[in-house]
């Protein structure tokens, strides 16, 4: 493999900066590993043993053994999804191989698979999630006016060579759009109610640690309206997963995700770059600056942004540490510093858990 040199690189970053210069701000994701909020130590938390209680009433209340189901299923499902349990570690640590699989899978008894999540690496003591969900869930029908764009696009005569069949075409050039509000009938998703989350231990001691939290229920703006009626489950999980959410932050180190944009007052290259989502030649671009005594605070705000992009924090505390030592008051150094911060303390609450190491929560340094 060729080395490119640093003219040969600067040359291909004015190039790509060149290409980028109509490029607008872009919003760049970021994904976080971050600590328990109330828990400290859930090393002994065994969430296979998650019971709910559901008391659902009203127009979409359904079977509440189901409803009881599909809840302890989101809180596995989530906890899977955060990489902290993995289904893996009950067969993999198993000494006996697969020869043990089926008896372990009929001891389990889990019929969906959730169940089965990471009892392995934890203390011998058994702590129980209790959930109990008290929901009054309906939904009505409402007129709402909904609002289209209506776009016309005339035709005109279309010149052809004389013998040729005459033909119009579309003129875009006199095309009118109009906004129209039509009134519809749609269905609006109405739910009152609580959550409460509860560890329960041996002999009814709260361990690992004493916690108990309410969560309201509300049905999120992006799932009021329907066009047609909910079904029962589609709208239970709608108002019931942001509790959810809150209880899997609550016990459990879990991913957030946050969109961080390129700020603007330093090299336009590296805003360029940034936008592009070239993240190690953003890099590349501030440590150039930096030796010729060029960069500014927003440079290494930006540099930041990108290390966070690539999941390197240790890298991304420096550059807003840099930041803000080149401008105290830089509010956006501050904030940075507190994510990647954050971060650390995410990623040592999962090693300290005994988690297993997988390809979404990874223990880099």
């Amino acid at each position: 493999m060729k080395t490119i040199t640093k003219i040969g690189l600067y040359g291909i970053i004015g190039g790509a900066v060149a290409f980028l210069a109509g490029c607008g701000t872009e919003k760049i994701a970021v994904d976080y590993v971050m600590p328990a909020k109330a828990v400290t130590d859930i090393s002994k938390v065994n969430v296979a043993a998650i019971n709910v209680k559901a008391n659902v009433k009203g127009g979409l209340a359904g079977s509440n053994k189901q409803n009881a189901g599909l809840v302890k299923q989101l809180l596995a499902m989530r906890l899977y999804k955060e990489g902290f349990y993995q289904v893996a570690d009950d067969f993999w640590s198993n000494p006996e191989g697969a020869s043990e699989l089926e008896k372990m899978i009929k001891e389990k008894d889990a019929g969906h698979g959730y169940a089965t999540l990471g009892a392995m690496g934890q203390g011998s003591e058994k702590v129980v999630i209790d959930l109990t969900l008290d929901l009054e869930l309906d939904s009505k029908p409402v007129q709402k006016d909904m609002e289209y764009t209506l776009k016309t696009v005339p035709y005109k005569p279309k010149q052809v060579k004389e013998g040729e069949v005459p033909v119009s075409e579309p003129d875009l050039k006199a095309t009118q759009v109009q906004k129209v509000k039509q009134p519809v009938t749609v269905y609006e998703l109405i739910a009152k109610g609580t959550l409460k989350a509860k560890f329960k231990g041996v002999n009814g001691k709260d361990a690992p640690a004493k916690y108990e939290n309410t969560f309201t229920i509300t049905v999120p703006e992006a799932d009021r309206f329907d066009s047609a009626q909910p079904s029962q489950l589609k709208a239970l999980a709608a108002v019931v997963t942001p509790a959810v959410n809150g209880v899997v932050a609550d016990i459990s180190p879990y991913k957030e995700s946050r969109e961080l944009v390129a700020i603007e007052g330093g090299d336009k290259r590296v805003v360029y770059l940034l936008n592009a989502k070239a993240f190690p030649e953003v890099v590349t671009v501030v440590e150039k600056l930096e030796v010729i005594d060029k960069a500014n605070f927003a440079d290494f705000e930006n540099q930041g942004i990108a290390f966070e992009a690539m999941g390197e924090f240790f890298n991304a505390r420096d550059a807003y540490a840099k930041a803000e030592k080149a401008n105290p008051e830089s509010l956006t150094a501050k904030e940075g510093s507190k994510r990647v911060a954050n971060a650390f303390a995410g990623k040592k609450a999962v090693k300290a858990s005994g988690a297993k190491q997988n390809k979404d929560t990874k223990f880099s340094k």
